[in-house]
C-alpha cells in the first residue's frame, strides 16, 4: 500500500501532464474546476490515465465530486484500500511512476493476406452491324 504522499507525487503527475502544468503547482487545496476550468473530457482523461497508471477501478463521479487534488487523493486511496475496486497489483510498493514514458499501444492484428482469386474476362459480344 503507498503512503498517502507517494499517492500524492502520483496523482499530481498524472493531473499535471493532462493539464500541462508543473506538479508543484498543484495544491492540496486547488481546485481543478476552479483554479484550472477542467472541464467534463479532461476529467475523463486525468480518470482513465490514473487507472492505468494505478490499476484501480475508478468511479467517474468520484474524480466530479472531488473538491479539490486532496480530497481526490483521499477518495483514490479509499479505493486502494478496497479489495472490491483494488486491481490486482494496484499497490504501487513505492515506486515512482515514470509518466514521460508512453504507455505501449498494443499493435492490431494483422490480417492474413487475401487468397489468390482466378478473374476470367467476360465474353465480347461484337457490336451489331448498320444503322441504329
Amino acid at each position: 500500500m503507498p503512503t498517502r504522499e507517494e499517492l500524492a507525487v502520483t496523482v499530481r503527475a498524472v493531473i499535471s501532464d493532462v493539464l500541462g502544468t508543473d506538479p508543484d503547482e498543484l495544491r492540496e487545496r486547488t481546485s481543478l474546476a476552479e483554479d484550472y476550468g477542467v472541464d467534463s473530457l479532461e476529467l475523463m482523461e486525468i480518470g482513465a490515465r490514473l487507472e492505468r497508471t494505478l490499476r484501480l477501478r475508478i468511479d467517474p463521479d468520484d474524480l466530479v465530486s472531488a473538491r479539490d487534488v486532496g480530497h481526490a487523493i483521499d477518495l483514490l486511496r479509499a479505493r486502494l484500500d478496497d479489495p472490491a475496486t483494488a486491481a490486482p497489483g494496484s499497490r504501487l510498493h513505492g515506486a515512482v511512476i515514470d509518466l514521460s514514458a508512453p504507455t505501449p499501444v498494443p499493435a492490431p492484428p494483422v490480417a492474413a493476406p487475401p487468397a489468390a482469386v482466378a478473374v476470367t474476362a467476360a465474353p465480347t459480344v461484337p457490336a451489331p452491324e448498320g444503322p441504329a
